[in-house]
């Protein structure tokens, strides 16, 4: 697989580098994560449903200790 990334030319060729070693990192979490997942029987929609139940317990645990002062 070949990934082309434009940058501006007014970009440094070390910051270019980064940028791609940035990308290529993110694939290989992608392709982790994958691998982690390629045998799960959630569906898209039950996946969709833990994460809300995650967000709004972690909302309510900052809201508790942040706000409430517990």
């Amino acid at each position: 697989m070949e990934i082309k990334i434009k940058v501006p030319p007014n970009v440094s060729e070390e910051v270019a580098k980064r940028i791609a070693e940035i990308v290529v990192g993110r694939i290989d979490e992608l392709r982790w994560v994958n691998e982690l997942l390629k045998n799960s029987e959630l569906t898209e929609d039950d996946a969709v449903e833990l994460g809300r139940k995650a967000k709004k317990g972690r909302g309510e645990y900052l809201e508790k200790r942040y706000i409430s002062g517990g």
